[in-house]
């Protein structure tokens, strides 16, 4: 005899890998795109970040996130470019200055 599971099992259990599955993609330590994206967004309503900020926060693709953020969602975030010094000592000129200057209308804050 086979142990086939009844229809309803099969559902209960595919709902619950869906949840299992949004639960991941919206960790805060998660390295989803749309998980970048709030991450970047929470910075820059706080301040100012520069690529250096965002790799410490976990954004190691912070222009391709950005650009995202303006085309396809709405936000208005200036580039501006400013010399860094690293941890290390060493100048690193022309590197990005993100600034939220205007979000869409619904955007959440």
């Amino acid at each position: 005899m086979t142990d086939k599971k009844k229809p309803e099992d099969r559902v209960n259990g595919a709902q619950a890998q869906n949840e299992n599955r949004m639960q991941r993609e919206f960790h805060p330590r998660s390295s989803h795109s749309q998980a970048q994206r709030q991450r970047i967004l929470e910075a820059l309503r706080r301040r100012p970040q520069t690529t250096e900020d965002l790799r410490r926060i976990g954004i190691f693709q912070a222009p391709a996130r950005v650009k995202e953020l303006r085309d396809r969602f709405g936000y208005v975030i200036e580039t501006v470019r400013v010399t860094v010094i690293d941890r290390e000592s060493y100048p690193h000129p022309r590197a990005a200055l993100y600034v939220l200057r205007s979000e869409p209308q619904g955007a959440g804050q």
